[in-house]
């Protein structure tokens, strides 16, 4: 697409976890690689590369593939990609509510709005 005039400019963050895998981790990662949001949350999801569905000729019987290794523009492997900022969700703060890595983010926006 042709660049925008008006661009969103202010901080974006994108909030990932272990449920982050397939399309949302490809696009997870390309928003860091083009330096357009800050990752917050744990692991991803590590998924090796872009799968390819079979089905057994006789059986019918269907299974997937790995095919394809995919990259981060860095040159890193994208099962090997980690948050910027790194949440720990099994030390949540006694008496905190709500999801750990949606607090980590908020508190990250505030203190970049400010």
């Amino acid at each position: 697409v042709s660049p925008r005039k008006n661009p969103y400019l202010k901080p974006v963050v994108i909030l990932a976890d272990h449920w982050t895998g397939s399309i949302s981790e490809g696009i997870t990662i390309a928003f860091d690689g083009m330096k357009r949001a800050t990752v917050i949350g744990t692991q991803l999801a590590r998924l090796n590369g872009a799968v390819y569905s079979f089905e057994m000729p006789n059986t019918k019987i269907g299974f997937n593939i790995s095919e394809e290794r995919l990259y981060h523009v860095n040159g890193k492997p994208r099962e090997l990609f980690n948050p910027s900022i790194a949440v720990d969700v099994t030390k949540q703060r006694p008496g905190e509510r709500g999801d750990v890595i949606l607090n980590s983010a908020m508190d990250f926006l505030k203190n970049k709005l400010k």
